[in-house]
């Protein structure tokens, strides 16, 4: 009799498969494959603009050292004639050009009476025209 119990114990087994299951199944993995492929395409948008405002910032960083620069060069003007308006196309590591243009306004400083005068510094993308980054100084000018 206990040779029956076995063997009927051993076809309930085999008639009842999720007693012996075990694993993970091809529904899972598929079901696991679409949550990932969903948030992997949830996820694209955010490291796209990431890497926009990257390239975005690196130019910005770019043209403010430029205006910087320039700003210091400006500094060691004292005299009227050493006003110049300039304009410069500089590259940078990206390979973007910036062009870097010095607006000085009309200078009627004498050593007699010297006065500030208005300096702009402005950098502007060559390829779309679109200004980056700008600034004014007061420089003060000692001599015609």
């Amino acid at each position: 009799m206990n040779t029956n119990r076995r063997r009927l114990a051993a076809r309930s087994s085999e008639s009842n498969p999720t007693r012996n299951e075990a694993g993970v199944g091809l529904i899972e993995i598929v079901i696991s494959m679409m949550l990932l492929a969903i948030l992997a395409t949830a996820l694209v948008p955010v490291l796209v603009q990431g890497l926009k405002q990257a390239a975005s910032n690196a130019t910005l960083a770019t043209a403010t050292q430029l205006a910087n620069d320039e700003l210091e060069h400006v500094r060691t003007w004292t005299t009227c004639s050493e006003l110049t308006p300039a304009t410069v196309n500089v590259t940078d590591a990206r390979g973007v050009v910036l062009t870097v243009a010095t607006t000085v306004s009309s200078c009627t400083a004498t050593p007699e009476n010297p006065a500030s005068v208005p300096i702009t510094v402005t950098v502007t993308r060559h390829d779309t025209g679109v200004t980056v980054t700008s600034t004014t100084t007061y420089l003060f000018i000692t001599g015609s």
